[in-house]
């Protein structure tokens, strides 16, 4: 039986993921959009949007960039995050 402040499972809350969609427009190739080869299971190897799993302090928007300056080096800021 768990006490007043602790948890029975292994995490304070649930898991929450966030995942970037970048496109570019290119006038000799169209449109394209950012993925990244995945490096860990599951499905290493594949392709896949940059994303990952929420720190407790941050919000979303943070989440997202971080992620996306992680996995590609690309920094973004401001309201289009």
């Amino acid at each position: 039986m768990a006490t007043e402040g602790t948890y029975i499972y292994d995490y304070p809350r649930p898991a929450v993921t966030t995942d970037c969609v970048l496109f570019c427009r290119d006038a000799k190739e169209g449109l394209s959009v950012l993925l990244i080869e995945r490096g860990g299971e599951p499905y290493k190897g594949c392709w896949a949007f940059p994303g990952g799993f929420l720190e407790m302090d941050e919000t979303v928007e943070e989440g997202a960039a971080r992620e996306l300056q992680e996995e590609t080096g690309l920094a973004i800021s401001g309201a289009g995050i």
